[in-house]
């Protein structure tokens, strides 16, 4: 059962990768520039700021939930959504022209969820035999 015996160390190294998104919240221009390589756009500001420390309070979460056990199953199926939904996100602008350039620059951020997800549902796959 590797996904189960390792789930304390995924959901401490996947939650503290998540937690890095929170520089948003603090410095949206400098995660910009420097993450993604964008420019700061300050009409947006309110936005990035607000997708920065939801996602880097779903990373503080996730590794919260290693230690408090009663926590986990809704903290994992926040996280695995929230994660599939930014991969869905990724994919289907893939070919759209203008969103294309972008699309780079998100690549690291998508490894990240996917790999996440995949965990998350070798996990549940793992449970779900366990007690049949």
């Amino acid at each position: 059962m590797f996904f189960t015996k390792n789930l304390r160390v995924f959901l401490i190294v996947g939650g503290l990768i998540t937690m890095i998104a929170a520089i948003y919240a603090f410095n949206p221009a400098f995660a910009l520039k420097q993450m993604n390589g964008l420019e700061f756009d300050a009409q947006y500001v309110f936005l990035f700021r607000h997708w920065g420390i939801m996602v880097g309070l779903t990373g503080l979460f996730i590794v919260a939930s290693a230690y408090k056990v009663a926590w986990r199953e809704p903290i994992i199926l926040f996280s695995f959504l929230e994660k599939l939904f930014m991969v869905y996100l990724f994919f289907s602008n893939f070919f759209n022209p203008e969103t294309a350039y972008l699309n780079a620059k998100f690549i690291p951020f998508v490894i990240t969820d996917v790999t996440m997800c995949l965990y998350t549902l070798g996990y549940w796959y793992e449970q779900r035999k366990s007690k049949i």
